[in-house]
């Protein structure tokens, strides 16, 4: 297709037999096909092809730069995007803009446009910040209404109703090396020690916020977040925000991982892991129940 993503980013399947992608490339935006490659829609919201390099516009919601991270939701037509420091929400159907909020519910109007500042990292967390910090990662949302952004340069979920009200943060491994002026102040290609997760090393891959999914359960009772950098799945409580354990480790074998940035969950409770980069395959977790052998 013409409009096909020249740097494709997600890919979602509806419940009505529809496949929606985006790409990361400037002139990349959100389409919609039938299930046979049938071209349905498209999102546009481009920036003009001579645009060039544009600087950061929280505040325009006409012009998207970067539509890659989206989600759906079916309930209310709606598609979710997350670019900049911003949560943009516009009608799945028409691409008419109907909200957009910033870091713990401040309005677009609020949001800086300017780089978060950088830290030095000496093994504890970044420094609090109430704006989004970039780069957001993934949005999802849970059957009760809840969604969550993930922010890889505060190793932060930052929860809010459909509304934009801001709910918690949640913070997984946050002394992790975040994604905030560089790897907290670590030069590309250092290794240096993960302290909340022994053994494990960090190389120019850092935050703790890839990608999640919420388990399938009726209560939704957990979180499963993919962390790229210190190649695990960490397991989280919903409802409290508390990191339970973590699965995986570092490495090429079967149950290790290498840049863990996609997961799924199917209806029986498996979950499944990609690996890009050097890693470049999906392995499959099945649950374990407590006791079981």
């Amino acid at each position: 297709h013409p409009l096909w993503p020249t740097m494709l980013q997600t890919v979602i399947a509806d419940t009505k037999g529809f496949v929606w992608i985006a790409g990361e490339g400037d002139q990349d935006s959100i389409l919609k096909f039938t299930r046979d490659g049938e071209f349905v829609w498209d999102f546009v919201h481009r920036p003009p092809p001579e645009a060039g390099v544009m600087p950061e516009n929280n505040q325009d919601t006409d012009t998207i730069r970067n539509k890659g991270r989206f989600q759906l939701d079916e309930v209310a037509n709606e598609l979710y995007i997350i670019d900049q420091k911003r949560v943009t929400v516009y009608d799945a159907s028409t691409g008419a803009f109907k909200r957009g909020w910033g870091g713990h519910g401040m309005p677009l109007s609020e949001v800086t446009n300017d780089a978060i500042a950088g830290y030095t990292w000496t093994g504890g967390p970044p420094p609090e910040e109430r704006q989004f910090v970039p780069t957001l990662h993934f949005v999802e949302i849970s059957r009760d209404r809840r969604v969550y952004i993930g922010e890889r340069g505060q190793n932060r979920i930052q929860v809010f109703t459909t509304e934009g009200k801001w709910l918690q943060d949640i913070y997984v491994s946050p002394d992790t090396p975040a994604q905030r002026g560089g790897c907290g102040g670590l030069n590309a290609g250092i290794e240096a020690p993960a302290p909340t997760v022994p053994g494990l090393f960090t190389q120019s891959i850092c935050g703790t916020m890839y990608k999640m999914v919420i388990s399938k359960d009726p209560e939704q009772k957990y979180l499963f977040v993919a962390d790229a950098h210190n190649d695990v799945v960490w397991t989280v409580e919903r409802k409290s925000g508390k990191t339970l354990g973590y699965f995986g480790g570092s490495g090429r074998l079967a149950g290790q991982m290498t840049f863990a940035n996609a997961i799924g969950i199917d209806t029986f409770g498996n979950i499944y892991v990609g690996e890009v980069d050097m890693g470049k395959r999906i392995q499959k977790f099945a649950p374990v129940l407590t006791g079981a052998r």
